[in-house]
């Protein structure tokens, strides 16, 4: 049995995305795509928001593709961060790593 770590999601970018470099001068974006769902669904359940991040050239992307608001199809991979405050305490963070974004239809 094959298994594959695989996401597909569309969405409005929720907030201005936030831009870093690496140590080694790669570009990274981080964003935050905010699913719809269907409009019966409960009033909790309607609106969701997931973490994106892009890495590398595709970070760099073309010009007004990541502007609050826009509506992007978005592929890429699930991914867990685990990390430890000052204080000592355990904490983690699922993200989809992206392998391509672009304008949804």
């Amino acid at each position: 049995m094959v298994f594959r770590n695989e996401v597909t999601l569309t969405g409005k970018v929720a907030k201005p995305p936030l831009r870093h470099y690496r140590p080694d001068g790669s570009p990274v974006v981080r964003f935050v795509l905010e699913l719809n769902h269907a409009p019966d669904a409960p009033e909790e359940e309607r609106r969701s928001r997931v973490d994106i991040v892009a890495i590398g050239r595709l970070a760099e992307g073309e010009p007004g593709l990541l502007e609050y608001g826009q509506h992007l199809l978005v592929e890429g991979r699930l991914q867990e961060r685990r990390w430890k405050t000052a204080e000592g305490r355990s904490l983690s963070r699922i993200e989809v790593i992206a392998t391509q974004f672009r304008k949804a239809e």
